[in-house]
């Protein structure tokens, strides 16, 4: 095995993200991340030349739709044998450790489970109805504290006792259960979800919607998993009762991280960072 922790995600017209997300994961520990292109028509490949040069990301285009678990299934048949843990999140998910401690020294306490499900910590817009300025992890500060949303988990595995993917969230073993921060087993069904949420040590937080006319485009886009778009099902009630529930508490934990992957951001492409909302506007 040539890495101890890589990611693996699907991603569509994330250009104005994917520096912040490679970047802040890098500094908790991941060395390589395995991102399937899903139609995307951004400048993304532009962003993400110089490291792919560099090795640290392996692009693979992936044009047809669904497309999430078909790439889970080929990064799993892939990239099986080279990564000790293989993290499944999607673009708009961060996993980190409030506590500051590297993900990758966190995971060396579980390897004698075959995967560890963290829990979400799922954010809103933060007042946001147009897309701000400035960092994802800064410009969104409030999510919600419904433990029932919460408590659904993403996986990092041991990609070489994985039998079966069955959901974005959830896998099944050769040999037993995944565990959560705690090391209590997650049993089910569901098995997406954890008993109680524990994100102390291990956590994703999830900008579910980012600002509200990125939330309403993510909509009318449509899941990676499904052709079907969500606009489909969610009336205009929904959608600002959705809004309000995700910007319920502040949770500035991440932030811990902001001065750290500014000065990564900035000596990773020597230039000032990039206004994030005018990247997304010139990219439509």
């Amino acid at each position: 095995m040539s890495v101890y922790l890589a990611v693996c995600a699907v991603y569509r017209d994330e250009a104005p993200y994917l520096r912040e997300w490679i970047e802040l994961h890098r500094l908790v520990g991941v060395e390589r991340f395995y991102l399937y292109n899903n139609l995307s028509t951004d400048d993304h490949r532009e962003v993400l030349a110089p490291y792919v040069a560099s090795g640290v990301v392996a692009l693979t285009d992936w044009p047809v739709r669904p497309a999430q678990i078909q790439c889970y299934d080929q990064c799993l048949k892939d990239y099986r044998d080279e990564a000790r843990w293989i993290a499944f999140i999607d673009l708009d998910e961060f996993v980190f450790s409030p506590a500051g401690e590297p993900v990758a020294e966190i995971l060396a306490e579980y390897e004698r489970w075959p995967g560890v499900g963290a829990n979400w910590a799922v954010f809103g817009a933060s007042g946001h109805r147009e897309t701000p300025p400035g960092l994802v992890i800064e410009s969104y500060t409030r999510r919600t504290a419904d433990a029932g949303i919460n408590r659904h988990i993403k996986s990092i595995v041991d990609p070489t006792r994985v039998r079966a993917f069955c959901v974005p969230h959830f896998f099944m073993y050769t040999d037993g259960a995944a565990v959560d921060e705690n090391k209590r087993e997650i049993v089910g069904p569901p098995y997406a979800l954890t008993g109680e949420v524990s994100f102390s040590r291990l956590r994703v937080n999830h900008y579910a919607t980012r600002s509200e006319e990125e939330y309403r485009r993510k909509l009318a886009r449509g899941p990676a998993d499904s052709t079907v778009p969500k606009s489909e099902l969610m009336s205009e009630a929904n959608i600002a009762r959705r809004l309000r529930k995700l910007d319920e508490v502040s949770d500035e934990a991440i932030l811990a991280y902001l001065p750290r992957l500014r000065k990564a951001l900035e000596r990773e492409q020597d230039v000032p960072l990039h206004d994030a909302g005018a990247a997304t506007t010139a990219s439509e």
